[in-house]
């Protein structure tokens, strides 16, 4: 099986981390942001993540793809049900603006696969910018003051439901909070309070994903 993906991408985060905690033979392939034909061709849409199975058939929408990607992997590795995550992604979706405008400009910045050529770089910023209504360099000239909005979100964030604190096991609420968490790891000096980072640390241990903290821009 083949799972079609880009690396900042957070639906395509939810497919990764299922991947890997069910422990699903999947080759990963980035896909350059703007090669749309791949995915028409696969499945008839401009997104990802995108799920091919040997005989050639593939399916799209990040959350049926990890609930396939659940059925096929090992079931002594059970994902815990949802809890209570509507208040911690309230919570976040407040500041979403904000998150917005740090993270599409290092999106770019990264070195990530997916923004290998120019070509996908100019892509993805103008459709961005049409997104935060900003150029990429206003966003960035405005780094403190969004910094500021995402540390008093994270300041503020309800409880997060630690790994550890539920003997070791993945959560679909994971699935759903935990990429938006760790694409905040782009950002440079951005102040995780203790619990959140011990948080984000964990799954990504778990679900062997990668943080970028020892990048951040």
């Amino acid at each position: 099986m083949k799972l079609y993906l880009y690396d900042h991408c957070p639906f395509c985060v939810r497919a990764e981390m299922v991947a890997h905690y069910k422990q699903v033979p999947v080759e990963q392939v980035y896909l350059l942001n703007d090669d749309e034909a791949s995915c028409f061709a696969l499945i008839g849409a401009k997104q990802v993540p995108i799920l091919q199975f040997d005989d050639g058939r593939a399916m799209g929408e990040s959350l049926d793809i990890a609930r396939r990607l659940d059925e096929l992997g090992d079931p002594a590795r059970p994902i815990r049900p949802h809890g209570d995550y509507l208040p911690i992604q309230e919570h976040m979706n407040q500041v979403r603006l904000a998150i917005w405008c740090l993270l599409f400009p290092r999106d770019i910045a990264l070195d990530l696969p997916e923004f290998a050529t120019a070509a996908a770089r100019d892509y993805f910023q103008a459709k961005k910018e049409q997104i935060i209504q900003r150029p990429f360099s206003q966003a960035l000239a405005e780094t403190a003051e969004h910094k500021a909005a995402v540390e008093a979100m994270l300041a503020s964030l309800p409880p997060l439901p630690l790994p550890s604190a539920h003997g070791g096991t993945l959560g679909w609420d994971d699935v759903l909070l935990y990429p938006g968490l760790r694409n905040l790891s782009m950002v440079r000096d951005l102040a995780f309070p203790p619990a959140v980072r011990a948080y984000v640390d964990e799954v990504a241990r778990l679900t062997e994903t990668a943080t970028y903290f020892e990048r951040a821009i």
